[in-house]
């Protein structure tokens, strides 16, 4: 007997998976989901005896592919790419579209305040470039003097996507890279002035102490983001 504890309730088989979908698609299997599951579009976990138990996202997946089979024709290698995206953080591309677009939360300018969709975002520099606006030359730019840092597959996260729009606006008023390494040096400095708060927080025993110090870490950064702005404008006054 398998034990419950392992999976949650929400796990479905394979025979309630096609329960969910009949009614929607009338012609869907057993062998269908395997084929699926053979060519790498779906992957649903396993009990130790080796039976599928998908749960509730298994069976979106599932019923988008489905979907643009039926209804736009697709061909499985470009549904793949589709999903590759969207486990990427990216939003599915509207059919005739040709890339898939970052989440549409994201463009919006209060990035701090959606840090567990910014940082799961991945995107390659050619989405970076296309999504941000901004040329090859500038993310290569940006890069080299630090300003965006791409993790250790070459993927750029949704604060990269901002930080490049942003600097293609201060771009604009004649502000190059190589000026806006200022600023990173200053927002380094201002990260040690609280660093040594989040790791204490960090280092309780308590489970929810990651998430309480994730927490500490959004209020401190908004609140120096609202001293800078502050600042600046009270410096500008004092010039006029």
């Amino acid at each position: 007997m398998e034990q419950r504890d392992r999976y949650s309730e929400h796990l479905l088989s394979i025979g309630e998976v096609l329960t969910r979908l009949r009614d929607e698609f009338s012609d869907i299997s057993i062998s269908k989901i395997r084929f699926l599951e053979a060519h790498g579009l779906i992957a649903p976990a396993r009990t130790a005896s080796g039976y599928r138990k998908f749960s509730l996202v298994d069976v979106e997946r599932l019923r988008y592919i489905l979907r643009m089979q039926r209804d736009h024709f697709l061909p499985l290698r470009v549904i793949r790419d589709h999903i590759e995206a969207m486990d990427r953080g990216l939003e599915p591309p509207a059919i005739g579209d040709t890339t898939p677009a970052p989440p549409r939360m994201l463009m919006s300018t209060d990035t701090l305040n959606s840090a567990s969709t910014v940082t799961s975002l991945r995107l390659t520099q050619d989405e970076l470039a296309t999504h941000s606006g901004a040329s090859d030359a500038l993310i290569s730019e940006l890069t080299s003097f630090g300003l965006l840092t791409p993790d250790a597959f070459g993927y750029f996260d949704g604060l990269a996507l901002n930080i490049a729009r942003t600097a293609i606006t201060l771009h604009a008023f004649g502000l190059e890279p190589r000026h806006l390494k200022t600023v990173l040096s200053s927002a380094s400095r201002e990260l040690d002035l609280f660093a040594p708060i989040i790791t204490s927080a960090r280092s309780g025993k308590n489970p929810a102490s990651k998430v309480e110090a994730e927490e500490l870490t959004l209020q401190i950064a908004n609140s120096i983001v609202s001293l800078h702005e502050l600042l600046i404008r009270s410096l500008i006054e004092q010039q006029r």
